[in-house]
């Protein structure tokens, strides 16, 4: 009975053995899986991009060299543009906020008669909090793109490793872009030959949600982050770029994007622009976007069943809990790797009855 129950549900529990494997030993030798990872990740987001030059050559190693190309530019375009944009509009806002606590307290004070700060704490300790945790990323107080992906990915590399992974991490995609296939049939040549064919519609299930959850997720991310940014900077909101970068990727967390970027910009409207134009165009720019948010999101995301709002919630604060930064990263991946495989079981176990 028991060998007919694992031969009846061996794909799940092979895929499932396999995940499992792979998280824990991410997390046991971060140093040394942590490159594998993250050029599979790599490889594996611009897959498509690998498959449109490949139509177009006709040759897997020119198709990689292609994707790998633009790999580099886009890191180099994230260090080099985007970062540093971000750290001074990150530097603008923490000493602007005791100057908008202020203005807060005094619209209050006047409106209402009451002072909101008015006896708890000085509008200055917003500034030292913010500047404490800013220091946490910075060296001697001044905030660096080299400082700040130190600290990221401290534990994970060292100052070292992570000039020697900026060339070794390219490669290996170039070299996962290439075998990918190879690697597949590899995978299920291990496997007993009765249970080949069906494992390997269960790893497509597996890889097509992954891959239409992870790629529409970041599409979506990308196009929130570049409408916010336009429009609010069109509108005049200071710190646009700063409220798009962080509303962009917050969105993917259901209906946290939408008011990440909503309260601060109304509340910058309110009491820095100070005016009804501002104001009503602010609640224009977040309404048309979640208009827009609401046809686009079906078309990038059509592949993919969707993964509950509170499965995410969980995966999250779960991966922060026990994996910190890279807990967070991986936590929703392995939750959509995991529910086509939860699926195929629970069908499977629904025929017994």
């Amino acid at each position: 009975m028991n060998n007919s129950l694992f031969d009846k549900y061996f794909p799940e529990i092979v895929v499932t053995f396999t995940i499992a494997v792979f998280v824990v030993s991410l997390f046991a030798m971060k140093s040394v899986i942590f490159p594998f990872f993250a050029a599979m990740a790599s490889a594996y987001i611009t897959f498509p991009i690998f498959e449109f030059f490949l139509r177009l050559f006709k040759k897997r190693q020119v198709a990689a060299v292609l994707t790998v190309v633009l790999i580099l530019v886009a890191i180099l375009g994230l260090i080099l543009v985007i970062l540093p944009a971000l750290i001074k509009q990150i530097e603008g806002f923490i000493d602007y906020l005791p100057v908008l606590t202020s203005k807060i307290d005094f619209y209050f004070s006047k409106y209402l008669g009451k002072r909101l700060f008015a006896g708890r704490f000085n509008p200055d300790n917003v500034k030292s909090v913010f500047s404490l945790i800013y220091q946490n990323f910075s060296i001697n107080n001044s905030m660096t793109v080299a400082a700040l992906v130190q600290k990221i990915f401290s534990g994970v590399f060292s100052i070292a490793s992570i000039a020697i992974n900026i060339v070794v991490i390219p490669l290996l995609s170039y070299y996962i872009l290439v075998d990918w296939e190879n690697l597949r049939d590899l995978y299920l040549k291990l496997l007993p030959r009765e249970h080949r064919a069906e494992t390997a519609v269960l790893l497509d299930k597996v890889n097509d949600s992954l891959s239409g959850y992870i790629r529409g997720q970041l599409l979506m991310a990308f196009l929130v982050a570049v409408y916010f940014s336009i429009t609010l900077t069109a509108v005049g909101i200071r710190y646009s770029f700063l409220i798009a970068v962080v509303a962009g990727i917050m969105n993917m967390i259901p209906y946290v994007g939408f008011f990440t970027g909503f309260v601060p910009s109304l509340l910058l409207a309110i009491f820095d622009n100070g005016d009804l134009f501002h104001i009503v165009a602010v609640v224009i720019v977040f309404l048309s976007e979640a208009a827009l948010e609401n046809v686009i999101y079906p078309m990038v995301m059509s592949r993919t069943t969707g993964i509950n709002p509170l499965l995410i919630f969980f995966a999250i604060f779960f991966g922060a809990t026990y994996g910190n930064f890279l807990g967070i990263i991986v936590a929703v991946p392995v939750v959509a790797m995991i529910l086509p495989v939860f699926d195929s079981f629970m069908m499977k176990k629904e025929m017994e009855v």
